[in-house]
């Protein structure tokens, strides 16, 4: 059975319907202007492979389906975690996301410690910017937010009420302030490549749970 003979039978049978019944036709007048011209290359094998990925792509899911679809079940995911997990361990696994979305975002840290004199140059700039910079000791406290006025690569501004997590932008509605953890791990990884040294982060306020903005109390240790 040649291409136009196949084409044809799969429309007859009701397989071609819907989007898949236009990608075929298409194929069946790309053949009919093979007629009308050169005769068609004596290959027929990657026709088939092509038809057959532009079937499942016409096919696949709408990308805000997805989206939506995606956003429901983190809400689920944060439900059952509220549910099943004692509060250290959402802190710890919901951080090791956050360090994971760091990591995807701008590449694993380099190997060994910051030199000395970046460390110093680090803490200096955040004792003349960072809110409520103290020292105490070895240990240095600080706050960081990322302002209202920060804004996603696309131009969402957080004072708008948008979440600089791609993934909950704009919703769900009703998401476990747990989410939100993330960002203390997707933080805390930030300052520790600054430092070297071990930071805690703990959540002020943030979006997420009715905030104006996400803001993080800092602790940097043995500095």
């Amino acid at each position: 059975m040649d291409r136009k003979d196949f084409l044809r039978k799969l429309l007859q049978t009701g397989i071609g319907a819907g989007c898949c019944g236009g990608v075929l036709a298409r194929a069946l007048a790309e053949d009919r202007g093979a007629d009308a011209g050169d005769a068609a290359p004596a290959a027929e094998g990657p026709w088939i492979h092509d038809l057959e990925r532009r079937m499942i792509k016409g096919a696949e899911t709408p990308g805000w389906e997805k989206s939506e679809k995606g956003q429901q079940w983190i809400k689920d995911l944060m439900g059952n975690m509220d549910a099943l997990l004692d509060p250290e361990a959402k802190v710890t696994l919901m951080q090791a996301c956050g360090r994971s979305c760091y990591i995807g975002a701008f590449g694993v840290a380099p190997e060994g410690a910051p030199a000395p004199e970046n460390v110093a140059a680090t803490l200096q700039n955040l004792e003349k910017t960072a809110a409520d910079f103290r020292r105490e000791g070895s240990t240095v406290r600080f706050t960081f937010s990322w302002g209202r006025d920060h804004q996603n690569p696309w131009g969402l501004i957080m004072r708008d009420g948008y979440c600089m997590c791609p993934i909950v932008e704009s919703g769900p509605p009703g998401l476990s302030p747990t989410f939100c953890l993330c960002s203390t791990g997707y933080v805390r990884e930030i300052f520790q490549r600054a430092t070297g040294k071990p930071v805690d982060v703990e959540l002020v306020e943030s979006l997420k749970t009715g905030g104006q903005d996400c803001v993080f109390r800092i602790t940097i240790r043995d500095v």
